[in-house]
């Protein structure tokens, strides 16, 4: 398994898409919070991570992601963008970023960035 980083943009759409798009991508293995070693940072707008066997199971977390979040929403969300990258030597700044919380802190650095995400107030959407 290695890191893929996603970065997308939407077309805009009423209601906005984003906070519906992100639980879904969640559900898909693919977060928001990245881990820096000694602390987690929340990535830049449409931007998530996940750990995949390869690009093309990245490519499908997403698109399933995004499918799962027209249904919600019951309308269509064009994908204008998108990279989708194998994470290699990373530099991460971010303004919001802080210390893991023990009750969150799990066996790998994803789970413990998905459970931040999922339940730390600090980093909600």
């Amino acid at each position: 398994m290695a890191d893929y980083l996603v970065t997308y943009d939407f077309r805009v759409g009423a209601p906005s898409q984003y906070k519906e798009f992100v639980e879904c991508a969640e559900i898909e293995g693919l977060v928001y919070v990245y881990d820096l070693g000694d602390e987690l940072a929340r990535l830049t707008n449409t931007t998530i991570w996940g750990a995949f066997p390869d690009k093309k199971a990245a490519k499908a977390a997403f698109e399933r992601a995004q499918t799962a979040a027209e249904k919600n929403l019951g309308r269509k969300i064009v994908l204008e963008k998108r990279v989708i990258t194998q994470m290699a030597d990373v530099f991460v700044r971010s303004d919001i970023k802080k210390p893991r919380d023990a009750r969150w802190t799990k066996s790998t650095k994803f789970e413990t960035c998905r459970a931040h995400q999922k339940n730390d107030p600090f980093f909600a959407y």
